[in-house]
């Protein structure tokens, strides 16, 4: 879905109210002036015309022709006089009236019947149409100074709008992550704000309350979990120190003994997971093909893998990581192929990287997207499916080993590990 800036939005709110506005201001004035100057040249008109009506007495054609105005009166029966004023000539000899242009100049003419005859009338509105022209080229100046104000109280509205949302949103941003998260600041005199504040920091309380019992239902879980596994240990030295087994109940010990302290190591790994505790033993020296060897060596004891797993040892790797961590990482990416298909299984040590590829249908979009980390398990419902991936996720994050799949269809899927540069120990 693609984001969409609030400060845009409401520039460009303020911006279309503006221009909406000005164009309607603008209309307005257009109109209510085309109107008022029409009103006020027909009165002048009529005026002048009933005056010229009133005084003009002779049976004989009548021409008066100045530079801004022109008369000529013909009784009925009589031709046009051949001196009649240009601005009459061509036009028709019964009702009329028109705005017309002249040269430069624009007239308004008026010919009616006044009952003895014709009256040809003639009024130069030159003056008024450049007054207009005038008027609109002012007009036009005061809509782009208009248009420019529009403009910048639009960006400095919006600005100004968005700002406190912007620091509200850095608030939170900057907020750290921990057993003690500080309080947003409530101080904002507009409501919304200061409500949404208020909701944060009434979050947090709830989120530092569900984070408390998170943890104690950890040290319960730790104690809870350690204490079984700790009996099973001593029981298994007890019968190891009576030596009253034979050498196949001895192997049979020796198996429960390894799967015992893989189960201890694996409690101690996911509540350092769910902790986010630092794992312990991060400099130690590591030989991934050896790690390897025993995890294959255990799944094909546990999970009856038989010939399904090939190890091929390019060149060796050397890290320095966290054993037992680097040991359930590999041994849940193997245990995982091996749970979901039914082919052969082909584990690679190149130079910087380990490659675990099967023969199955491929990963799901939803399981792609829990081992690269683009989704989390959020109901129990998931868990069956993707917990394992998950485990591998969280391990790879801590360790800093970079997870990638680089062909999964069909034909199976290919996964590759690549352990961080600086945690290299060299090649021997």
């Amino acid at each position: 879905m693609k984001l969409k800036s609030i400060s845009r939005r409401v520039y460009r709110s303020i911006l279309t109210v503006s221009l909406v506005s000005m164009i309607a201001m603008v209309t307005a004035v257009l109109l209510v002036n085309e109107d008022l100057e029409r009103t006020m040249l027909d009165v002048e008109f009529a005026q002048e015309r009933d005056f010229i009506l009133a005084n003009l007495t002779a049976d004989q054609p009548y021409i008066w022709d100045t530079q801004y105005f022109s008369v000529a009166f013909v009784p009925k029966g009589h031709p046009l006089p051949d001196k009649l004023p240009s601005v009459f000539r061509g036009m028709p000899d019964n009702h009329y009236s028109a705005e017309i242009e002249l040269g430069d100049d624009t007239y308004l003419v008026s010919i009616e019947d006044a009952g003895t005859g014709t009256l040809y009338v003639a009024k130069s509105i030159t003056h008024f149409e450049r007054r207009e022209s005038v008027f609109q080229a002012a007009l036009l100046v005061v809509t782009l100074i208009i248009l420019a104000l529009s403009l910048l109280m639009a960006v400095l509205s919006s600005r100004r709008i968005v700002r406190p949302l912007r620091l509200l949103s850095e608030r939170i941003s900057h907020t750290p992550v921990g057993k003690s998260m500080p309080r947003m600041e409530t101080d904002y005199t507009d409501a919304e704000l200061h409500a949404i504040a208020a909701t944060f920091n009434q979050f947090l309380d709830e989120l530092e309350s569900f984070v408390r019992r998170e943890q104690s239902l950890l040290s319960l879980a730790s104690h809870e979990l350690r204490t079984p596994i700790a009996v099973m240990s001593g029981a298994l030295d007890v019968l190891e120190m009576r030596n009253q087994l034979s050498a196949n109940d001895q192997a049979t010990l020796l198996r429960i003994r390894r799967s015992c302290d893989e189960m201890r190591d694996n409690v101690n790994i996911l509540l350092k997971l769910a902790r986010r505790e630092k794992t312990g033993q991060a400099n130690e020296i590591i030989l991934v093909h050896a790690v390897l060897e025993q995890v294959i060596e255990d799944l094909k004891v546990s999970h009856h893998a038989g010939e399904r797993i090939t190890l091929e040892v390019h060149a060796p790797l050397q890290v320095r990581s966290d054993p037992g961590m680097v040991s359930m990482l590999l041994r849940n990416l193997v245990q995982n192929a091996l749970q979901h298909t039914s082919g052969d299984i082909k584990v690679t040590i190149l130079q910087s990287r380990i490659d675990i590829q099967d023969k199955g249908t491929g990963l799901s979009a939803e399981q792609q997207a829990i081992l690269l980390g683009r989704k989390k398990i959020a109901s129990v419902s998931a868990a069956p499916s993707g917990l394992g991936l998950y485990i591998v996720t969280l391990m790879a994050e801590r360790l800093g080993w970079n997870l990638n799949i680089e062909q999964t269809d069909q034909n199976g899927t290919r996964i590759s590990l690549s352990p961080p540069r600086g945690s290299n120990a060299g090649m021997g």
